[in-house]
């Protein structure tokens, strides 16, 4: 019997899948009705409160809401993995509302006609970096590997706008430029250094 080089992937046995229990279909169930009960009840409290809370509490609790709605198909199946970005970035927009709202701060002085970064800024990018860093803690369950790339970015933005301060207003266009091709320099040098054992299998047709 001839063999081939061919890679069997239908015959590794890593490549089948669990069947799912009983008990993790009712944990699932479980997740599922909790943050769905929870989005109902803080959907609720903010249109019963509604004037009594101002715009920026409302928008924090819809933004909230927005990043609950998107955990839940994560805790869902782990399948959903792309929903952890916009859950990620409605939780850090929410959060820098909440900032905001709570310590409030002067904004920085710009120019007319200009895009206006606010104090907590970094906190958003932060947020950003965060996001990308839990996808890239999937990798290896979940294609995720390249999570590692925008969260570096992200995280160096996060560091360079605390630094700079209100001088980033000034050069938030030339810092977003050089992080960027930083980044994308830095991943093709990464990946052309990935041991051929680790791309992908090329099958013969």
């Amino acid at each position: 019997m001839k063999t081939t080089g061919q890679p069997q992937l239908m015959n590794n046995p890593k490549t089948k899948l669990k069947p799912e229990t009983d008990k993790e279909r009712n944990m699932k169930s479980k997740i599922f009705f909790i943050l769905w009960g929870m989005s109902l009840l803080l959907a609720g409290g903010v249109f019963l409160a509604g004037d009594n809370l101002g715009g920026e509490a409302q928008g924090a609790a819809f933004l909230f809401l927005c990043a609950l709605i998107f955990t839940g198909f994560v805790l869902w199946s782990q399948k959903n993995w792309w929903a952890i970005i916009p859950a990620g970035v409605f939780a850090s927009l929410g959060l820098v509302v909440v900032l905001v709202s709570l310590i409030p701060r002067e904004d920085y002085p710009r120019l007319p006609n200009t895009l206006s970064w606010g104090v907590y800024t970094w906190v958003l990018f932060l947020g950003f970096a965060a996001t990308f860093g839990v996808l890239w803690l999937l990798r290896k369950s979940q294609p995720t590997g390249w999570a590692i790339y925008p969260a570096f970015g992200l995280l160096t933005l996060a560091v360079a706008t605390f630094i700079l301060g209100s001088h980033f207003q000034e050069v938030w266009l030339v810092t977003m430029l050089s992080v960027t091709v930083g980044t994308l320099i830095l991943a093709m040098l990464t990946r052309k250094r990935l041991p051929a054992s680790q791309q992908a299998p090329h099958l013969k047709s």
